[in-house]
């Protein structure tokens, strides 16, 4: 496989992944509709900024193929994961 090739594949991926990850921000939401629980809702705002996080720099890469933007975005990107399970952890450690 050459590089084309790989870097196709994980965008393709990152699309996957941000599909799944809403599918299960769904999930979790309608559980939080019916139990009416501040932490399940905290968990999908985390939940979704892992998500987001974790795609991020794939789906800028789909989007512009400036070599710059794709290496701060991937920076962007870790930070935002970190976020993402910091408000994740408060959520579950909230209640």
């Amino acid at each position: 496989m050459n590089g084309l090739q790989i870097e196709t594949m994980q965008q393709m991926l990152a699309i996957v992944t941000l599909l799944l990850g809403a599918l299960l921000i769904g999930v979790i939401y309608n559980a939080y509709r019916i139990v009416r629980q501040p932490t399940l809702l905290l968990f999908v705002y985390g939940l979704f900024t892992l998500v987001v996080g974790i795609t991020f720099a794939d789906l800028v890469s789909i989007v512009t193929p400036d070599a710059f933007i794709i290496a701060w975005s991937a920076v962007f990107s870790r930070i935002v994961v970190v976020l993402g399970l910091c408000v994740m952890a408060y959520g579950i450690l909230r209640g």
